[in-house]
């Protein structure tokens, strides 16, 4: 077993998982940075790209998608509405259910937040083992959203 004083010890770990996690969280702290500058966060960004994706999507459809409670989201859609970046639609009749839609200005704000992210991909992911993993992550995540998207075979497999 290492000792304190091993260099062994302070060793990056290998796992894959570990890495990933260590990684995350410091390409989140520095895009939330940069999105904080352009009044975002990325709660916020992803609000607004399921509302480009789904137009005219109920608060309560919006929350599950974003994997929040109904509750915790009236806050951050009154801060977007109050931005101009979304709206509002209906919702004033009884049970009746207010959707919620990206404006031209959400739409706007969507677009510079994607660039300032491919900024961050540029200087994260340019060369080296580092592009390798990107090329991989990218490729990765392409085949997510086919699974995702794509119906399952019948049969269930």
């Amino acid at each position: 077993m290492a000792d304190a004083g091993d260099a062994r010890a302070a060793r990056y770990p290998v796992s894959p998982t570990m890495i990933m996690i260590l990684q995350g969280r410091s390409l989140e702290a520095r895009v939330e940075e940069s999105l904080k500058g352009i009044g975002l966060s990325l709660r916020k960004l992803g609000l607004l790209g399921h509302l480009r994706q789904e137009p005219g999507i109920s608060f309560s459809a919006l929350a599950r998608r974003a994997g929040i409670k109904v509750q915790s989201l009236h806050p951050i859609v009154e801060s977007l509405v109050s931005a101009g970046h979304v709206a509002t639609v209906g919702g004033t009749g009884q049970g009746r259910a207010a959707v919620i839609e990206l404006t031209d200005r959400g739409a706007s704000m969507l677009e510079q937040a994607t660039r300032l992210i491919a900024e961050h991909d540029h200087e994260v992911f340019a060369k080296g083992e580092w592009k390798d993993l990107g090329t991989a992550l990218t490729r990765l995540g392409e085949a997510l959203w086919r699974e995702r998207t794509q119906p399952s075979p019948p049969g269930g497999g």
